[in-house]
């Protein structure tokens, strides 16, 4: 089997060749479809911004044209309406002539017409004969103008039946006007009707029905000129967008629009664009980078197959020998003669072979110096002297009739035990070690008759972090034995655990006695044998232990005054499972 496995190694060596021209090839195809990529994007960004910006000025003079003429129609009305008002009675005009000659000098226009209020007809230009039974007063544009008669009005495209003899699609500019009628000053509607050559001779010789096209929608939203499912956005309210250039998808093609808004009317001028059509070198280029490609793939292929064949041989040598290192003989020292890659490999290889060993055996003492610590730490929970104390207040408890106190004691110490053992478990949460202290600290409140009073708090986020048992408890301890047994006002031990960033910071602090600054230093002196009255296990312990779980960047400091007290921290990384 082991003489299969290693022919199955072999073959699969042998194929190094093969991998590095792929992976050389792959590297290099990667970088070049990267530049590729790039380029492409940097040449499309770049033609669009061409593309958006002449878009841009085309549409521009859309506009510039669209305002002179609403404008030249604008002072149309202008001028009939200041004729209008300069009348003395209009019993008595000639505004029917004066309509006349400026449709003629005027191809915009379709019709001229004056009404009353009330819908009569007081003069026409020639081409607008009003229909028999017709009733102004019902139009659209009629109501506007009375409604709001400080403003000129713009209609939407209609068609006007109003008058004989023609029906044709036109915009209407409306708006009110003062009439003198016999000395009485009525209320008037002037019409200006546009027909829709003038745009269409403004914006048809742009549009081209396979690249784009421009439309122009009013103010409210409706289609003043262009086709609704040419433009495709419609649904998109286009009239409520601002100014400006977007780039969108409809039906799987990229379309360039760009929006503008008329100066006199606020209308909308929209010009839709696919890009795939006026940026035509996006084919070209694509097929220019297939080629280079292509190229780029076989150069790579040909030169990894000379790279591969100056490499691979020397390694096919190197595999041999580390075959015997592969089966768990490290007393092998491998060749370090060859060329340089191959003899800095097997000098890296021996020197790694001799620190694997190093490892080995630092990694047996210290498993052993592991259980140790922890054996050390699980007799600290069974200590005699601690559980015949213990076991002898609870006699004393129920002697004296002090049953709940007992049942507490008992409780406590059931506790203390169960979570002390935990299964074998090294790892337990917060909560077990935070409820372990406070049934060991429930104990010992019993036995010293209440001389002390503990307080614990913690962040609730740190209470199912996990964390190496039997840690608080030796601290307890020491704190007891070493420090609140010692004074004669009450103590006070408190306890607090907090997360800090991706660390766990446990605090003990107490009111004894404290310690020198001479003894504080040698706590941690591997030299210094601390002996306690208690368990044994002490300070030292705790911090070697946490030292050997979690590396040298954890453990314990410990602040210290006489007379004063003595705080404990304790740092641990932070985890959940």
């Amino acid at each position: 089997m082991a003489k299969s496995n290693r022919q199955d190694k072999i073959s699969k060596l042998k194929s190094i060749k093969s991998l590095m021209i792929i992976y050389f090839t792959t590297i290099i195809v990667i970088g070049m479809l990267f530049t590729g990529v790039s380029l492409y994007e940097k040449f499309s960004s770049t033609s669009e911004a061409y593309a958006s910006k002449a878009v841009d000025q085309l549409l521009t003079q859309v506009k510039y044209s669209l305002d002179t003429y609403t404008r030249n129609m604008m002072n149309v009305s202008n001028t009939l309406y200041y004729k209008i008002i300069k009348k003395q009675n209009i019993a008595s005009n000639n505004f029917a002539s004066e309509m006349n000659v400026i449709q003629t000098t005027n191809n915009d226009i379709a019709s001229l017409v004056l009404f009353k209020s009330n819908g009569e007809l007081i003069a026409n230009s020639q081409y607008a004969k009003l229909k028999e039974g017709i009733d102004v007063t019902q139009q659209k544009w009629f109501q506007n103008s009375l409604n709001r008669p400080e403003n000129i009005h713009f209609s939407s495209p209609h068609k006007q039946d109003l008058f004989e003899g023609h029906d044709q699609w036109v915009i209407s500019l409306s708006r009110a006007v003062s009439l003198n009628e016999n000395g009485r000053i009525i209320q008037g509607v002037l019409l200006v009707d546009m027909n829709m050559k003038g745009i269409e001779n403004i914006c048809g010789a742009i549009s081209e029905d396979d690249v784009g096209s421009i439309s122009i929608l009013s103010s409210s939203g409706s289609m003043i000129y262009g086709d609704e499912n040419q433009i495709g956005l419609y649904d998109e309210q286009l009239a409520y967008w601002e100014d400006g250039n977007y780039t969108r998808r409809i039906d799987g093609k990229r379309l360039l629009v760009t929006v503008k808004t008329a100066g006199y009317t606020g209308w909308k001028i929209v010009a839709t664009w696919r890009l795939d059509k006026i940026l035509f070198t996006y084919t070209e280029l694509n097929r220019f980078l297939i080629i280079v490609l292509m190229i780029g793939i076989v150069m790579c292929v040909i030169g990894t197959l000379f790279i591969s064949s100056r490499l691979s041989s020397p390694l096919y040598k190197l595999q041999k020998s580390m075959n015997l290192v592969e089966e768990g003989r490290f007393d092998i020292q491998i060749d370090e003669s060859g060329e340089y890659i191959v003899s800095h490999l097997a000098k890296s290889f021996n020197a790694m072979v001799s620190r694997i060993k190093e490892l080995m055996h630092e990694i047996v003492i210290e498993q052993d110096d592991k259980r140790k610590k922890e054996l050390e730490a699980l007799q600290s929970q069974i200590n005699p002297h601690f559980l015949y104390n213990t076991l002898d207040s609870i006699i004393w408890l129920a002697e004296s009739d002090k049953i709940e106190e007992a049942i507490m004691m008992i409780t406590a110490l059931s506790r203390f035990f169960r979570i002390g053992i935990s299964s074998g478990r090294n790892i337990i949460t917060v909560r077990e070690e935070l409820e372990h202290a406070r049934n060991y600290l429930a104990i010992q409140k019993i036995r010293y008759k209440n001389k002390f009073e503990f307080n614990i708090k913690t962040d609730e986020e740190a209470l199912n972090a996990k964390t190496l048992k039997l840690i608080l408890q030796p601290l307890i301890e020491n704190a007891l034995y070493h420090g609140i047994e010692y004074i004669l006002e009450k103590g006070e031990i408190n306890i607090s655990v907090k997360v800090d960033a991706d660390k766990l910071i446990y605090e003990i602090s107490d009111n004894g006695i404290g310690m020198s600054e001479e003894t504080r230093l040698k706590l941690f002196d591997k030299e210094q044998e601390i002996k306690t009255k208690g368990s044994g296990v002490g300070v030292k312990n705790v911090n070697e232990r946490i030292k050997l779980y979690y590396g040298q960047d954890y453990g314990m400091q410990v602040e210290s005054k006489l007379e004063e007290g003595t705080t404990i921290y304790i740092k641990i990384p932070l985890t959940y499972t």
